[in-house]
């Protein structure tokens, strides 16, 4: 019987938070992540009363043969969510037959288990602020041709066109999230990814935040409440698209995001500014009209709300 759901990467920003909402929905899980992670509390006790399952190991190392002898459980899954990156965009660039062999051939290993499991269907989170590159008018749509100035974002379109691969060749059922940048709890507040979670957190503790570039770099961001609420929808069956844009439809520049957390927190904070860096686009909005026309309007959280959660969060701590 088929009742499982299995999250790879499920120890990250979005994996925590969508175990959460998934355990909310009664959902049995199958959590994959690397060896000694971290889940949260409401996690391990769901594991105790057997609504969840961990399997540990190494994706980048994984072949088709390990997946399927490692994870028995592959033949009760009925949905497969891949949030595993080995690399962020900050980061690419600097070992790039590395990186695509761990992200890209590991998941066509991964598909291969799918395929002899007979998995239906894989909801691949793909990048919505680095498939575009910079040959658009700043408000990417689906249909605008896809050229990455990163080795991150060639392996998250690469992996796109793998997935509709295995749909023509064996009929493996995909979705592809090309998510903005979320923030919010659980995400890595001192990691190399994540403005608005980066600069709250070093905001309410008096730190200064550091800029690359003179802060006029423009992105989308979405609170990770609603990204998962786009996730799940996208996931299901009532869309007519397999590839979704999944943003807040609006950018603000770091100077912005950073005018709204000082009003947040009621201080200015210290900024540094150092040298801009070549993996930065200059303008990354995602055009989410195909999104709304399928599930409705998205009315997503405001920044200010948003950091007005995260701050409360982080002071919580």
């Amino acid at each position: 019987m088929r009742d499982k759901t299995l999250i790879l990467g499920a120890a990250g920003f979005i994996g925590t938070n969508l175990t959460a909402r998934l355990l909310k929905e009664q959902k049995k899980l199958v959590l994959f992540d690397r060896e000694n992670v971290r889940y949260q509390t409401a996690v391990l006790e769901a594991e105790k009363a057997g609504e969840v399952l961990f399997a540990e190991g190494s994706f980048a190392e994984y072949t088709k043969n390990d997946w399927l002898r490692r994870l028995s459980c592959l033949k009760e899954v009925e949905t497969v969510y891949h949030l595993i990156s080995t690399t962020c965009p900050t980061n690419s660039n600097v070992n790039m037959a590395m990186e695509m062999e761990e992200n890209l051939i590991s998941t066509i290993h991964f598909l291969d288990a799918c395929v002899s499991a007979g998995i239906p269907k894989v909801v691949f989170l793909s990048s919505g602020g680095t498939v575009y590159g910079k040959e658009h008018t700043g408000h990417c749509k689906e249909e605008d041709e896809a050229s990455p100035i990163t080795i991150y974002g060639l392996q998250k379109l690469s992996i796109e066109k793998a997935l509709y691969l295995y749909r023509q060749m064996y009929g493996l059922d995909y979705r592809i999230v090309r998510l903005s940048n979320p923030y919010g709890p659980y995400q890595k507040p001192n990691g190399i990814q994540g403005a608005v979670t980066t600069f709250t957190w070093r905001a309410v503790r008096g730190e200064p935040i550091q800029v690359y570039g003179d802060g006029t770099v423009i992105r989308d961001y979405i609170y990770i409440d609603d990204a998962i609420d786009g996730i799940l929808r996208i996931a299901g069956d009532g869309g007519s698209h397999r590839l979704y844009n999944l943003g807040s439809g609006r950018g603000y520049s770091l100077n912005e995001v950073i005018a709204v957390i000082a009003g947040v927190i009621g201080e200015q904070p210290q900024i540094r500014y150092q040298p801009g860096r070549p993996v930065d686009v200059p303008v990354n909005i995602l055009d989410i009209s195909r999104y709304e026309r399928d599930f409705g309007k998205l009315e997503p959280i405001g920044l200010e709300e948003g950091i007005k959660r995260l701050a409360a969060f982080y002071q919580e701590l």
